[in-house]
């Protein structure tokens, strides 16, 4: 019988495979020849080469990359406003709105004030989802005054603040809790799929010191011998075609990357068990997100509600140093021997993806809403003084303690009960941080912000501040200060009519005594002043009474 061209073609690879097993070749070895009938049953299999392109969504750095590189606060850039707020949340962020000019309530104001500092370390995630949604035409880069995004100014306000906008979702659901964690080659495979009018994604990568990075995908190459590479816009390197390398044989992968080309670059890499590659989907961040410090947490726009399936309240720490969170049962939540570990049930933490500046902040904490915690604030490995904030944010309130001034070997601790609205900081070192509390009152007659500023604790000792909202008080216990002290006082009182503010200084803590502000009675119409309260011996009783007027 006369071959055919496949029946010879057959012959030959079986002599070859009989070749190469005697030969004990294992990397290129044949391992099955089909029949002539089994060729015509299996389905036809695309087989990629070393150099073939094995995706291609079209996008390119030059065109549709940003021509900027990324930025952090080296610039005097516009982030998150009123408007952005109002946008992402709907206009339950208002506490008033007059002539659509939004203000916004205290806790807003808080969380709008941590999110816009935060992003002083870098803007690469707003930039790396705002380009991608350029090119497939979810946003119109000519809304900024252009045809690409490769043609736009970074001197443009406006774009700015829409970089900011797409930057802070990552810090709220459904986005932060929609990011697809897998090994190198399911985020691979994952990318390969993505679509101009369909699902599209931005790559989270991460060193083993915690700092993120965003960067956009656009194609991929296999590079031969299990090695492939992820083509990718990296907003550090503008006009540039970089590589993520994925390596199928021991599934890791490896990035070359810097702050900025002008900075030495350094090599991050991972494998499949490491979990520092991830996805974040952009149809999660078009979804309402949740508002985690409105009243009831939840958003609303256009009728539609995102609420998370349980309250949370978040965490922030602005300074340098790490935080450890710690329940009534002993779980812990942060860094502990550098590295993070969460042992609170129902709690999370999502880490920054920025780099600019090289200083990554501390990853936002989210622990059940009604749980008491201590956190230790931990100078331990510091070399140089650094001012910090430690801010709690919740549904209709913030609390928090500003202005640490927290040295090398250094370790304080503040204590949060958000259910009493309460709030103890202790220091053994000489301290006047600030006190903060910021309340949302929707059915009460205003909303109030608090600020116990340069508080003097020389010696150290603890303090606690707490809110009795029924009472209308704001209270002060000075029972473990070391020394007797002084503090300032600011309130801002907003009603739907009206923003009044008021301000009092050299307010006397006196060792061991009970301060208390009656804030609730006090309108700017009130000629005599603030009342304050003292209870010297903590007995319950009203010591001393007077009133403060308005230092401003």
């Amino acid at each position: 019988m006369k071959k055919t061209p496949f029946i010879m073609l057959v012959s030959i690879l079986v002599l070859v495979s009989l070749v190469l097993s005697a030969c004990g070749t294992d990397e290129d070895l044949i391992d099955e020849v089909y029949t002539e009938e089994a060729a015509t049953e299996a389905p036809e299999q695309q087989f990629s080469a070393p150099g073939d392109v094995v995706f291609d969504f079209g996008f390119t750095p030059e065109q549709n990359g940003f021509s900027f590189e990324n930025y952090g606060d080296d610039i005097p850039a516009t982030n998150l406003t009123a408007d952005e707020l109002r946008r992402m949340f709907g206009d339950e962020v208002c506490a008033q709105i007059n002539n659509e000019e939004c203000i916004l309530t205290p806790p807003a104001e808080q969380w709008m004030e941590q999110i816009n500092g935060d992003m002083a370390g870098g803007h690469c995630e707003g930039m790396a989802v705002l380009s991608l949604m350029m090119y497939t035409g979810q946003v119109s880069p000519s809304d900024f005054g252009a045809d690409l995004a490769s043609e736009l100014d970074i001197n443009n306000e406006d774009l700015q603040k829409e970089i900011a906008y797409w930057w802070a979702t990552q810090a709220v659901d459904p986005t932060a809790s929609s990011v697809i964690r897998g090994t190198p080659m399911e985020i691979l495979e994952t990318i390969k799929q993505m679509d101009v009018n369909g699902e599209t994604y931005t790559i989270g990568i991460y060193n083993d010191r915690g700092d993120g990075h965003a960067i956009t995908p656009f194609g991929a190459e296999d590079k031969g011998d299990g090695l492939f590479a992820i083509l990718v816009y990296d907003n550090n390197y503008p006009g540039e075609v970089r590589e993520l390398f994925i390596d199928s044989r021991d599934n890791s992968w490896t990035y070359e990357t810097s702050i900025n080309p002008q900075v030495e670059t350094d090599v991050w890499s991972g494998n499949a068990d490491t979990e520092t590659l991830d996805l974040t989907p952009t149809s999660a961040r078009l979804e309402v997100q949740a508002c985690p410090f409105c009243e009831g947490g939840y958003s609303s726009i256009s009728g539609k509600m995102a609420a998370p399936a349980q309250a949370m309240n978040q965490i922030f720490l602005d300074g340098e140093g790490h935080i450890l969170i710690t329940d009534d049962s002993g779980n812990r939540l942060g860094y502990v021997d550098g590295k993070i570990i969460n042992e609170i049930q129902g709690a999370s933490y999502t880490k920054y993806r920025m780099l600019a500046s090289g200083n990554t902040p501390e990853p936002i904490y989210s622990i059940p809403a009604n749980l008491d915690v201590t956190i230790t604030i931990d100078g331990t490995k510091l070399t140089e003084e650094t001012l910090t904030d430690l801010v709690m944010i919740g549904a209709g309130f913030s609390i928090g303690v500003e202005g640490i001034y927290l040295e090398p070997g250094q370790v304080d601790t503040a204590y949060f009960y958000p259910t009493d609205e309460m709030i103890a900081y202790e220091t053994t070192s000489d301290e006047s941080p600030s006190i903060i509390f910021a309340i949302e009152n929707p059915n009460a007659e205003a909303d109030y912000y608090f600020e116990l500023y340069g508080t003097d604790m020389a010696g150290g000792g603890t303090i606690t501040a707490w809110l009795d909202s029924k009472a209308g008080d704001l209270l002060i216990n000075t029972e473990k200060l070391n020394g007797e002290g002084f503090f300032n006082f600011y309130l801002t009182r907003i009603t739907d009519e009206l923003e009044e503010e008021f301000y009092a200084e050299d307010i006397v803590l006196k060792e061991g005594a009970l301060v208390y502000i009656n804030y609730a009675e006090w309108t700017d119409a009130n000629p005599e002043g603030m009342y304050f309260g003292v209870d010297l011996n903590g007995d319950g009783e009203i010591d001393e009474e007077y009133a403060v007027g308005d230092a401003q």
